[in-house]
């Protein structure tokens, strides 16, 4: 009874994770009939797509996280030293090097188009690829381009992020409340039907 239990419970689990979010509709589109959806080798490119995503998915979202999450910091970092009287691209340098993980990746990519030869404005404006970087990368980009002060910007884009970062962990601990309801139900509910109402059904029908 209990094996029977445990194998509901994760069917049950895998029906929510399939027809729940991002993955919903892909799976619908994934299982069309081949005459609606085309032909078997695109059906096929589809899947191997979605399932490349898939495992893709939580990378890209630790690293946008991780991006957004030094936004304030980056932006402090950059007014400091735009303050002190260090041009926009050795304030960049300077706060790339105090920087880890992706945060340096994305300064140090546009100082490397920069070294390139690349525009500076249009450097600049590359970094709006970035999460959580793109009204910022707009106004780096202005700047660079018409000789406006940039750190009262920086530091307001500073302030900002630190409140958008504090409404999003806000959000982010109320779903993990309700994710964490989820599970006990999926689980509890096939165990008390198996092992609670049907031996009761059970001894009805036997009398």
């Amino acid at each position: 009874m209990t094996g029977w239990a445990i194998a509901a419970a994760l069917a049950a689990s895998l029906a929510l994770w399939l027809a729940s979010g991002s993955h919903a509709g892909r799976v619908r589109e994934l299982t069309k009939p081949l005459d609606e959806g085309g032909d078997g080798r695109r059906r096929w490119q589809q899947v191997g797509s979605w399932w490349r995503t898939a495992r893709e998915a939580p990378a890209v979202r630790r690293r946008d996280r991780a991006l957004r999450g030094d936004v304030a910091e980056v932006c402090e970092l950059l007014a400091v030293c735009l303050e002190a009287g260090r041009p926009t691209r050795g304030a960049a340098r300077t706060v790339a090097e105090a920087m880890e993980g992706p945060t340096r990746d994305v300064l140090l990519a546009v100082l490397h188009q920069v070294d390139l030869g690349v525009a500076e404005p249009q450097a600049w404006a590359s970094l709006g690829e970035a999460a959580g970087y793109r009204t910022i990368a707009r106004d780096i980009s202005r700047s660079v381009g018409s000789g406006v002060g940039l750190s009262v910007l920086l530091r307001q884009h500073a302030r900002e992020a630190r409140r958008g970062a504090e409404a999003l962990a806000l959000v982010e601990a109320r779903k993990a409340g309700v994710r964490s309801i989820v599970p006990l139900v999926v689980c509890f509910l096939p165990a008390f039907f198996l092992l609670g109402v049907a031996p009761i059904f059970g001894g009805l029908v036997g009398r």
